[in-house]
């Protein structure tokens, strides 16, 4: 539909651009701007009958790039859509020249526009104060209504494995949730947990264990839901001021229009960040290669990669669509010293296929072999990895096992076998450790400021946090890189 796009350039005292395409409400670009952890984005207030789309189109991005608090499909008038500024707005503040277009004479004398930067949002007002204890409401489908339904005979307890309950799908994230209270409790932080069943995926769920649990007394709620719900109770938790922590969802668009909102998975912008730095560690002067395959669900990791890699204008690169896979070898021979990124994503079947045809090409390069970096954890997303490939490939990721030259991962296992009797299956119980620990040693150092300006992260952590607004609400910017050596991960070394 590209071809059918008319974009006008209205030139004078407003200099805005207007953009349209059939079936659409004209699009104004807007010159307002707001300057939002670091990065600048337009704002446009939504008319009937703009989409995501036209509206993205308009402003040159990508309609993915486009941050929106509803559904991109069902905008409604008034709504406000973020897009990211490009070319002169790159800057905090500058003079910037209009250039001439078709419509506009050519002149030796650039009219010039100045933008002024838009401080980055505060926490909101509305923040209760912290008493002697420390109120925590978690949310989570616990599935109570089907406890009659666990069997405990004999012959199931053999076949363990193959039978599973609902019930015990996220029982280590609140087994992480106790340990973290404890170790709060020996530090004299005073800690009430009200844990709340919501195992039904619909807003009357979450407003009825709203109403009927006292969360909205809450200091903080933690909620382990499915999307439906916890935009539901981040609504909720706005009108009552209570900060809402979403412990696992990754999508940074969580964070875009309510305040209360906690992020703690790290941001793509953060990861990518940190992997180009050790990238120009590893390879001062190398070349990297991305490989990927164009799918919809390596759009935001490939927009975050394309701004920093121009941005920073020191790792030369090239994307290397995977259908083209015969080349890659022949391609890698041609530039020695380099890097290769595997961004591929097409679902978890064609992801495991592509993993091991990927390794075994690399792997051919016996003289000068790449190091290789992966965003996932390819040893824990696939049981039949061949780690001598992935050795021999200096290979990087972000893991999220167990690093057991560290001595807080070795405590906290310690800790849950005592209390427990068995070992954690996943990051559930550290997940949920480190934010309540984090959190409640901020809330009790610094009180309510600590949502104004969040501590840096401890040592006592099992994984890095460090709480930044992007956007209105606040969302994790530090991650940790591992390498893969002796067939373990120790932590990546950094420029």
């Amino acid at each position: 539909m590209r071809k059918y796009l008319v974009i006008l350039m209205l030139v004078g005292a407003c200099g805005v651009a207007v953009a349209q395409a059939p079936g659409t409400t004209p699009v104004e670009v807007s010159n307002e701007t707001q300057l939002l952890n670091g990065r600048r984005y337009y704002v446009h207030i939504v008319k009937t009958g703009q989409t995501v789309y036209s509206i993205a189109r308009a402003y040159k991005v990508e309609s993915y790039d486009a941050v929106t608090h509803h559904d991109i499909h069902f905008l409604h008038e008034g709504d406000t859509v973020w897009l990211p500024a490009r070319g002169q707005f790159a800057q905090t503040e500058q003079q910037v020249a209009t250039p001439p277009t078709s419509q506009q004479p050519t002149s030796t004398t650039p009219t010039t526009t100045t933008t002024s930067p838009t401080p980055t949002p505060a926490a909101p007002a509305l923040v209760r104060n912290i008493g002697k204890t420390l109120k925590v409401a978690v949310m989570m489908p616990l599935h109570l209504d089907q406890l009659d339904a666990i069997s405990t005979s004999k012959f199931d307890i053999e076949q363990r494995g193959k039978k599973s309950y609902k019930q015990f799908e996220f029982i280590e994230f609140y087994e992480g949730l106790l340990l973290a209270a404890e170790q709060l409790n020996q530090q004299g932080i005073a800690v009430e947990l009200n844990v709340v069943d919501v195992s039904a995926n619909n807003v009357v769920a979450v407003e009825e264990a709203f109403r009927s649990h006292n969360v909205q007394q809450s200091d903080l709620l933690i909620a382990l839901l499915l999307r439906e719900s916890f935009d539901k109770a981040a609504d909720l938790a706005q009108q009552h001021g209570i900060y809402i922590v979403n412990p696992m969802a990754s999508r940074s668009e969580l964070c875009a229009t309510n305040p209360y909102i906690v992020k703690i998975q790290p941001s793509i912008e953060g990861q990518v960040r940190l992997m180009l730095n050790n990238i120009k560690h590893e390879r001062p002067s190398g070349h990297l290669y991305v490989v990927h395959s164009n799918s919809k669900s390596e759009a935001p990791v490939m927009a975050e990669l394309k701004r920093q890699l121009a941005e920073r204008g020191d790792i030369p690169y090239t994307l290397f669509n995977w259908s083209q896979s015969a080349k890659l070898v022949s391609t890698l021979k041609a530039t020695p010293d380099c890097s290769v990124l595997s961004i591929y994503d097409q679902g978890k079947d064609e992801n495991r296929v592509h993993c091991i045809n990927l390794l075994n090409r690399l792997a051919s390069l016996k003289k000068d072999p790449p190091t290789l970096y992966s965003i996932t954890d390819w040893t824990r997303d696939y049981a039949d990895i061949d780690y001598a490939q992935l050795q021999q490939l200096n290979y990087h990721t972000y893991a999220l096992g167990w690093d057991m030259q560290n001595e807080v991962h070795r405590d906290f296992l310690q800790a849950f076998r005592n209390h427990y009797s068995t070992e954690p299956t996943s990051q559930l119980a550290p997940t949920a450790y480190d934010l309540l620990l984090y959190i409640g040693t901020g809330l009790h150092q610094h009180g309510t400021a600590f949502w104004q300006s969040p501590s840096p992260t401890m040592s006592a952590l099992m994984q890095p946090l460090h709480l930044v607004r992007h956007g209105a609400g606040l969302e994790n910017d530090k991650a940790q890189l591992y390498r893969l050596v002796d067939l373990h991960f120790e932590k990546a070394k950094l420029k």
